[in-house]
């Protein structure tokens, strides 16, 4: 199955998050548009991490995350709404932080908080391959999850990981 959610269209694309939350298909890479990424780019002098606007998700990830707290697969489930998934794919282009995670994988603290009251952390890894084919070359989010303790993480990242800060 060949799915894309088009995050310029948000009436639509809820009502697609909504189908993900509800079922668990057979997995596949789920295409998301007009995420205006590679904006971040110009919040870093120099740097250039995000090639392509698309981002891509895995559908069995996607359905974890917003299963409600308490269950565990691959991903410990996150209690997400469809609206928080929305809100966290919108605020790619406008982080609060975006630091290095590890090796090619970078973290995006949300500007903006979910439901719960929290700023939510993506985890995008940059040069991902897809299902269908290993030399895609892709962003792909990894995670998206609630954060706390923000302030605290930041201090303890290493400053050369740091590579945006809003404040």
């Amino acid at each position: 199955m060949d799915k894309t959610i088009n995050v310029g269209n948000k009436k639509n694309a809820i009502k697609i998050l909504n189908q993900f939350k509800d079922n668990n298909y057979v997995e596949f890479d789920i295409r998301i548009t007009n995420t205006h990424i590679t904006r971040v780019n110009d919040l870093i002098p120099g740097a250039s991490i995000f090639q392509k606007d698309d981002v891509y998700i895995d559908s069995h990830t996607l359905w974890e995350i917003m299963q409600d707290l308490g269950g565990k697969g691959q991903h410990n489930y996150h209690g997400l709404t469809p609206d928080d998934v929305f809100m966290a794919l919108t605020s790619l282009k406008e982080p609060e932080y975006l630091f290095v995670a590890k090796d090619s994988r970078f973290a995006v603290i949300t500007s903006r908080s979910c439901h719960f009251g929290i700023q939510l952390m993506i985890v995008i890894e940059i040069g991902a391959a897809t299902k269908k084919d290993a030399e895609a070359n892709i962003n792909k989010i990894v995670t998206i999850y609630p954060k706390d303790g923000i302030d605290r993480l930041i201090r303890k990242i290493d400053k050369k990981n740091l590579l945006y800060s809003k404040k």
